[in-house]
């Protein structure tokens, strides 16, 4: 028995065929292609202003920086046990919620 490297034709095959025949089938676009739209409301218009101007801002209040160095430095800044007790307990409770 003789193996040879000939393959039959792509085009003979009946997948081929009917994939011709879709392609046939399909009419020809004309013009240009219409994209999705969308349209935000004035309330998702203001959030996302808002959002700009938050993203835009400091991440470091440098006026309460600038005051607490001075504190510091004068000897006069005081810590209140009591409220970061408070956020604490806060933080703690609001993770235990999640």
């Amino acid at each position: 028995m003789e193996i040879s490297n000939k393959v039959p034709p792509i085009q003979n095959t009946a997948y081929v065929k009917q994939a011709a025949k879709t392609d046939e089938a399909k009419p020809a676009r004309t013009g240009v292609a219409r994209g999705d739209q969308v349209e935000l409301s004035a309330k998702a218009k203001e959030l996302q202003a808002a959002l700009d101007a938050i993203q835009k801002m400091d991440d470091v209040d440098h006026e309460k920086v600038a005051r607490i160095r001075a504190q510091l430095k004068a000897g006069t800044y005081k810590v209140d046990a009591e409220k970061i007790a408070g956020k604490m307990l806060e933080e703690s409770l609001l993770k235990e919620a999640e």
